[in-house]
């Protein structure tokens, strides 16, 4: 099981451990984003510090309805007590976990600051 917890904003966060291949390993806390599809979204500064490598571009169209461009890079993050690969939007300054890193499991938040997090693997 991953834990994380409701932050004062009401937003649920978890910690994460992203390692890049020049072995530069970072830990961010991320912003639970149910709307987003991909899987996590990182600021280009914490990209250039892990060392992450250019995989592709592409566009999309953010919750405020602006259009736009980003790169993805190769990154891993560790989830539940492994590391898996992913692809990394860099976009914006916020820390996202999004849909595609919580496939197959379920999410459950107490939604109240200080509440609990959890995110376990389904069957």
């Amino acid at each position: 099981m991953i834990r994380g917890a409701v932050n004062t904003r009401r937003e649920a966060m978890l910690s994460l451990r992203v390692y890049g291949p020049n072995g530069t390993e970072l830990q961010f806390d991320a912003v639970i984003d149910t709307g987003f599809s991909a899987s996590l979204t990182l600021p280009a500064g914490a990209a250039a510090t892990l060392g992450l490598i250019r995989q592709s571009s592409g566009r999309a169209a953010l919750a405020d309805g602006t259009v736009r461009q980003f790169d993805l890079f190769a990154a891993e993050v560790e989830w539940g007590g492994s590391w898996r690969r992913v692809l990394v939007s860099v976009v914006g300054d916020e820390v996202l976990l999004g849909m595609r890193l919580l496939a197959d499991h379920e999410l459950r938040v107490a939604v109240r600051a200080g509440g609990v997090v959890e995110i376990t693997p389904l069957p």
